[in-house]
């Protein structure tokens, strides 16, 4: 036995064979009756009509046999679905197919079968009308026409029957729903002769009340909107349309309002006359009142977006095209061609791009509950704007992939700007701290410079930084201390900068425009490539100046120093001194303290220098010489370290004086003094104890060592020319040496010594060195 293959539409086949709603149901005398004629008018044992489930045949009506259904496995007319043609079995027995069926092997079985397929729709056949005989026969032309044309019948019986069927269940859903059916006499006046018995729910009136012939229907409908219900009616019972579909107010008993969908067409007879027009009635009120609260919505929306200066997008993703309820023109001066393939993201700005990518794809992961993300598109004459924008998918495929996005964005141009500049000035506040703090502790300007140049850099994303100053007492605005030189790309520039800045970085300012804004106080913002010659400062190179802002520094309205940015990657605007003003004003009042510290610390040092040194001679007084003497003294009883003094007296000074003056005097001494300092050792201390008389301190020297020293000097002061207005004048010293002793209880018995040596060469002729030991 061969089970029939399933057909290729089964699926298909099936679903019409269930929406018949035929299967299991009680027997009926129409279907009966034809197969109890087919059985006597073919002279078989049965016949059936069999319906071909999934799993079984079912018979709807059966003549001379038992079952009521059978296994689809067993079943013939499974073959004769799969043939598609009226199949005739003459002898089951001979067949392959069928010989060891169980109907066909049982006592006095199957031996004849013709079955004729019922098919509903083309190519799909849901059962047969067949016949079955015990006995072997021969089935003629005529007779399986015969089969043909009542299978034809049995076929239009089912169909007539869904029809019917599904007719009555239209009926019953509109009853029971919200479309009442109604139709209007045309003759001898348009009058409403019938209406559902829904009607009621519909419009509110009764079905009695809409029929009496004492009511027009459009008494019931809205003033407003009489006129135009009546003139389009009108119009179908003329002929002039063959239908209407309207939307109107009727006012209830209630004096409520409700809406309703009007739909009519209208009938004609076989002469042409329009009959009766028929209509559908559909209470529309809920859709019409949500339609109404979304214009009001949308109203609503569209004045928030207004307000809150929001725009509306919608991206359909595999159109790859994108709505917005703005013209691409008003935001970015570009046509519409951008709303297609995606163009706009080819305006995305190059650092916003991967951002908002990531943004969108977490999103489209279901990583993030929506898309957000701010972004800059480029306008078309190259400047950019910041868009905020937020969106969500609406509607994704069967894969689940996303198809379409909506959201809202917001132009935020400004408002970055401003959080730009609130950035810039809270870290413009925070330098000014920070160097003030710097050049509290160090008082070096070159240090203050390092930390601010680098951060005013970064803050306007300039590639060069110079600071300078103009030297105290000014006028020419021609000369420049550079504090600071900075390239963003040159670390080996940057490092020799430094070091000429640490030995002092004196620039020649010959640049018409640096020199400008020095004279004028006024600051220049170049948005344009700069020539050289219009910022020179030589002797140092400087880049090409694609942009550069040139600011003035000020104290107390008094031009003394500039920054000078360049090279800017987002360039200068006019609003960034405003914004720089604080660390200008920091920058200028350091630099005015700068210069006071400076001045103090000079004045100090001569202070120093004229309370330490003789005037005359540029040798330590006496006072000095006497504080160092004492400190020797000390170091030698306690570290037992040689020490010695020598004490000079020039010869005959009081000659020099007398002969040749005064001023001639004054010239001897300091030539003295210069010749002595430059015979002494590094550590020893010449200095000068009034008059003609000097003493030197010689640390680490016993008294031979003294004595060499002395008699060097001795020496050379007798070979140098002292000369006065072209005269020579003679000069010699006596000096007396003494190395202290542990026996010198203090500097004065120690000097005395050293006198006592001195009288001594002057005793034995002058021009000589006398150590105290020898006396």
């Amino acid at each position: 036995m061969k089970p029939a293959p399933i057909p290729n539409n089964e699926s298909e086949r099936l679903h019409l064979l269930h929406e018949l709603d035929i299967l299991d149901t009680e027997p009926e005398p129409v279907f009966d009756n034809i197969t109890q004629f087919v059985k006597q008018l073919f002279d078989v044992d049965a016949a059936l009509i069999t319906l071909v489930d999934s799993e079984r045949q079912w018979f709807k009506s059966k003549i001379g046999f038992q079952e009521c259904e059978t296994p689809r496995e067993v079943s013939f007319c499974g073959h004769a679905i799969m043939q598609g043609s009226t199949m005739v079995v003459e002898d089951a027995t001979k067949d392959e197919r069928f010989a060891d069926n169980p109907f066909v092997v049982a006592a006095e079985g199957v031996r004849f079968y013709a079955g004729a397929p019922l098919e509903l729709k083309p190519g799909i056949i849901i059962g047969t009308l067949c016949i079955v005989d015990s006995k072997p026969r021969q089935f003629s032309v005529q007779q399986k026409e015969w089969l043909e044309s009542l299978a034809e019948w049995v076929k239009n019986e089912l169909t007539n029957r869904y029809a019917i069927s599904n007719y009555e269940q239209e009926r019953q859903v509109l009853a029971e729903g919200p479309i009442a059916a109604v139709v209007w006499q045309v003759e001898p006046e348009a009058h409403l002769i019938y209406a559902a018995a829904n009607v009621e729910k519909v419009l509110g009136y009764s079905r009695d009340h809409l029929l009496s012939p004492a009511v027009n229907y459009e008494s019931i409908v809205h003033r407003a909107d009489r006129r135009e219900l009546l003139t389009r009616m009108h119009a179908v019972l003329d002929g002039k349309q063959p239908s209407l579909e309207l939307e109107y107010r009727v006012i209830t008993p209630e004096n409520e309002l409700r809406w309703v969908q009007h739909y009519a067409r209208a009938d004609y007879d076989s002469q042409g006359h329009i009959v009766r027009v028929r209509g559908y009635l559909h209470d529309n009120t809920k859709r019409k009142q949500l339609e109404l609260s979304l214009k009001q919505a949308n109203q609503s929306f569209a004045l928030a977006l207004a307000a809150g200066n929001l725009a509306t997008w919608d991206w359909h993703l595999l159109k790859q095209s994108v709505n917005v309820n703005h013209t691409w023109d008003e935001i970015l001066g570009r046509d519409e061609s951008y709303s297609q393939q995606n163009r706009w993201a080819q305006l995305i700005h190059p650092d916003d791009f991967q951002a908002t990518r990531a943004a969108l794809q977490r999103h489209l992961k279901g990583l993030d509950e929506r898309f957000e993300a701010r972004f800059r598109l480029q306008h078309v004459d190259g400047h950019y704007i910041w868009l905020h924008s937020i969106g969500k998918v609406i509607e994704s495929d069967e894969q689940g992939l996303a198809v379409r996005m909506v959201g809202i964005h917001h132009d935020i141009t400004a408002e970055v700007a401003n959080e730009e500049r609130r950035r810039q000035q809270e870290t413009i506040l925070n330098l000014v701290t920070a160097v003030q703090h710097e050049f509290l502790f160090v008082k070096e300007f070159s240090e203050v410079c390092d930390i601010a140049l680098p951060q005013l850099m970064a803050l306007t994303q300039s590639d060069v930084g110079i600071i300078g100053e103009l030297p105290g007492n000014s006028h020419t605005q021609d000369l420049l201390w550079l504090h600071g030189v900075r390239r963003y790309d040159d670390d080996n520039k940057n490092r020799a900068y430094q070091k000429l800045i640490q030995q002092g970085l004196e620039v020649e300012v010959t640049g018409r425009v640096i020199r400008q804004v020095l004279s004028d106080g006024e600051a220049q913002l170049c948005p344009y490539p700069v020539q050289k010659d219009e910022v020179l400062l030589q002797p140092i190179d400087l880049p090409e100046f694609d942009n550069a802002y040139l600011l003035p520094l000020f104290f107390n309205r008094e031009v003394v120093g500039i920054l000078l940015l360049a090279n800017s990657s987002t360039g200068y605007t006019r609003d960034l001194l405003l914004t720089l003003e604080p660390i200008l004003n920091t920058l200028g009042t350091l630099m005015h303290f700068r210069r006071i510290e400076e001045q103090r610390l000079s004045a100090t040092e001569e202070l120093r220098r004229m309370a330490t040194i003789d005037e005359l001679t540029q040798v330590a007084n006496r006072r000095i010489f006497l504080e160092t003497a004492g400190q020797k003294f000390n170091e030698q009883h306690r570290y037992d370290v040689p020490v010695s003094v020598a004490i000079i007296d020039l010869d005959h000074f009081k000659n020099v004086n007398d002969t040749y003056g005064h001023a001639a005097g004054d010239k001897v001494l300091k030539q003295f003094a210069d010749i002595t300092r430059e015979m002494l050792r590094d550590g020893d201390l010449l200095g000068r104890q009034g008059g003609e008389e000097f003493a030197i301190l010689l640390p680490h020297a016993d008294i031979e060592q003294a004595l060499l020293v002395a008699e060097r000097v001795r020496g050379r002061v007798e070979k140098a020319s002292f000369e006065w207005q072209g005269k020579r004048i003679p000069v010699t010293v006596s000096i007396g040496i003494a190395q202290l002793l542990s026996t010198d209880k203090d500097i004065g018995r120690w000097f005395a010594r050293a006198d006592k040596a001195l009288y001594q060469a002057k005793s034995d002729g002058r021009n000589r060195c006398i150590a105290a030991n020898e006396v």
